[in-house]
């Protein structure tokens, strides 16, 4: 493919922040409705995933993980979203609130996250997600509910 056929082809950085967002936020809804087929078209099939206590997961032990019960999102909810675009490459950063059960026990965060997003096949797909918990008040600080 010639360099001007694949600038023609591939969107700008707007229209592929856009389409980021809407897989991001398609991602969080698959999240909170365990909607496994949702996940499986919008996670790389090598994604990674570190949790806010450190822990990782690939794409299949976290699908695994909604499966099972283990754990199931009450709430996911995501602001100061910013979309960065790098060709075929997005990064995704903001905070957010996660509230859910984990092997039963209920917890409820504040979070700082990072997912960086591929265009792989024509679709923008996560391969890897950093949640980080903040301490409410360092949020509380920078103007954040």
């Amino acid at each position: 493919m010639t360099t001007a056929l694949a600038q023609a082809t591939a969107p700008t950085n707007k229209e592929a922040a856009q389409q980021v967002l809407m897989a991001d936020e398609a991602r969080r809804v698959a999240l909170l409705k365990s909607d496994f087929t949702a996940l499986d078209s919008l996670l790389s099939d090598d994604a990674t995933i570190i949790w806010g206590d450190g822990t990782a997961d690939n794409k299949s032990s976290m699908v695994e993980l909604l499966r099972s019960g283990k754990l199931r999102y009450a709430q996911l909810e995501y602001y100061d979203t910013r979309v960065r675009v790098y060709g075929v490459t997005a990064i995704v950063t903001g905070d957010g609130r996660v509230q859910a059960k984990s092997d039963q026990h209920a917890i409820s965060y504040l979070v700082r996250v990072t997912r960086v997003y591929v265009l792989q096949d024509g679709r923008w797909r996560m391969v890897a997600s950093q949640t980080t918990r903040v301490a409410p008040a360092s949020l509380a600080n920078e103007g954040q509910p």
